[in-house]
C-alpha cells in the first residue's frame, strides 16, 4: 500500500488499475473490473483502504485548499494575454 503524496517513487497496482504516488498528486489509469466473487471483494477492500488513506492525506494536510492561489502566482502569463495561433 502507498503513503499518498509521501514520495515521487511509491506505485501499486489492483487488477489492472495503477497507482502512482507523487508528492502533489496520486495518478490512477487503468481498468478494474470487481467480479462479484472472492477475488472482486478482496480488490474492493483494497480499493477501499486506498481511498481511505488519500482522504485521511487530505484531512491531515490542509494545503489542498490552498493549491488554487499557489498555482496562479507561479503562472507564467498571469495577466497577460495571448495570441491565439489558431485562428
Amino acid at each position: 500500500m502507498i503513503e499518498p503524496f509521501a514520495n515521487n517513487h511509491q506505485s501499486m497496482q489492483i487488477g489492472e488499475l495503477v497507482i502512482e504516488n507523487q508528492e502533489d498528486k496520486i495518478i490512477i489509469y487503468g481498468d478494474l473490473d470487481l467480479t462479484l466473487d472472492a477475488s472482486g471483494y478482496e480488490q474492493a477492500q483494497q480499493l477501499h483502504a486506498l481511498t481511505a488513506k488519500i482522504i485521511q492525506a487530505f484531512e491531515v494536510n490542509d494545503t489542498y485548499s490552498k493549491n488554487d492561489s499557489k498555482s496562479k502566482e507561479n503562472d507564467d502569463q498571469l495577466g497577460k494575454v495571448i495570441d491565439n495561433p489558431f485562428l
